[in-house]
């Protein structure tokens, strides 16, 4: 055989393993056995489709929101036991409470752990979405940033119902974040979504999912850069340092701390629904003085988790005066290894009529029992997606 010869059988067999290979790579690439980019992907030369679908966060907030007649107390001519002018109506009837058929359960670390709450009760895919947003979440102080979780849902979404499960773990998962952690008072989560893309090709389908703005900025509208966030962040910090030095200056008394931290919330903020997003958070709150039950709610928890004092945001329902239950806010807090309600918005009411506020008024839902607080509260642990939390039992006796 002479060198042309040689030569002519090199090509061929060089040309042999391309076609070989390049059909091995090419099987591969259309049934999705390998994950090939869509630049590298012979079967995208064929047939290729992308498709994204941005699915919004939805917040509590609208649901949330105890109203003003909750918190309306009617005074009449006559003196109370106290001795002072006003003989108080309450505008509250009892109500059936959810927990009246409660199990006695005990208590594990899933409900006592109040740094991550509500996280320890979210589903491994829920838990993911949480993890990356938290460690990210300096990140977040941009309103742009973007969370890649690339294809690590893909084999749920693969699933029958996977999409479904995928979404109301990422509803929950903010919302879980923003309850364990209200410092993150600047996001707007109903500006995040959760965004899938869909490469579709000739025998497959690949899975990609992110989580940012889809474009728009996710900061609440009065936070709009970076630099502002930090600004704000500061101050907010500053107020908090201020109340606690001033709250625990001259006791160690732990029930003392947490009685001033409520008079604190009490005397210095205006129970105003009207007053924009911020109602809702710890800005609104402790900067403007305006706040609704979730902004008094998360606020407390804000302090007291400075302080180490294990505090949850609880949710559920409150009879208002005409009978009617709504969705309000409020707080547990352990003390001793008993858990304890504190609902400061309640125990700051609006007065109409002459009279003042007496200690049994202002303290009324302060370090409380399940005996007396259910009489007009209900737990139900709904912060989205009709899922329900579980919350620590409480004590049945008041502190």
């Amino acid at each position: 055989m002479n060198k042309k010869d040689n030569f002519i059988t090199n090509i061929l067999i060089f040309l042999i393993f391309i076609i070989i290979f390049t059909t091995i790579y090419f099987c591969l690439d259309v049934f999705g056995i390998i994950h090939v980019p869509s630049k590298f992907s012979i079967a995208s030369l064929f047939y290729s489709q992308i498709e994204v679908i941005a699915t919004g966060g939805e917040m509590i907030n609208e649901n949330t929101v105890s109203k003003d007649e909750n918190r309306i107390i009617q005074y009449v001519k006559e003196k109370d036991d106290e001795q002072t002018e006003g003989n108080v109506e309450y505008p509250i009837d009892q109500i059936k409470s959810n927990n009246d058929n409660k199990q006695d359960e005990e208590n594990d670390t899933t409900t006592n752990d109040s740094t991550k709450f509500y996280y320890n009760q979210l589903d491994e895919y829920g838990k993911i979405i949480y993890d990356k947003l938290y460690e990210n979440k300096d990140k977040l102080k941009t309103g742009n940033y973007t969370a890649d979780f690339d294809t690590t849902f893909d084999d749920l979404l693969h699933t029958e119902n996977g999409s479904e499960v995928l979404n109301n773990a990422f509803q929950l998962a903010i919302n879980s974040l923003t309850f364990d952690n209200p410092e993150l008072f600047y996001l707007d989560i109903t500006k995040i979504n959760l965004l899938t893309e869909i490469t579709s090709r000739t025998f497959s389908k690949t899975y990609r999912v992110s989580i940012g703005g889809n474009g728009q900025n996710y900061l609440l509208e009065e936070f709009q850069s970076q630099d502002n966030v930090e600004n704000v962040i500061k101050e907010v910090e500053q107020i908090k340092s201020n109340i606690i030095s001033n709250s625990s200056q001259g006791t160690d008394d732990v029930v003392e701390i947490l009685r001033n931290i409520h008079d604190y919330l009490v005397d210095n903020t205006e129970y105003d629904a009207s007053a924009g997003k911020n109602v809702y958070n710890i800005y609104g709150t402790l900067v403007k003085n305006k706040a609704v039950c979730e902004g008094y709610a998360r606020s407390y928890k804000y302090i007291l988790d400075e302080l180490g004092i294990p505090c949850i945001i609880a949710c559920g329902i409150a009879q208002n005066k005409s009978g009617v239950t709504e969705s309000h806010a409020w707080n547990y807090v352990k003390i001793n290894e008993n858990w304890y309600a504190v609902d400061v918005t309640w125990d700051d009411p609006i007065i109409r009529g002459n009279g003042k506020i007496t200690k049994s008024i202002r303290y009324k839902y302060f370090l409380v029992g399940s005996n007396n607080f259910f009489q007009d509260h209900a737990e139900d642990g709904n912060i989205a997606e009709e899922y329900n939390f579980t919350y620590p039992e409480i004590s049945k006796e008041d502190l």
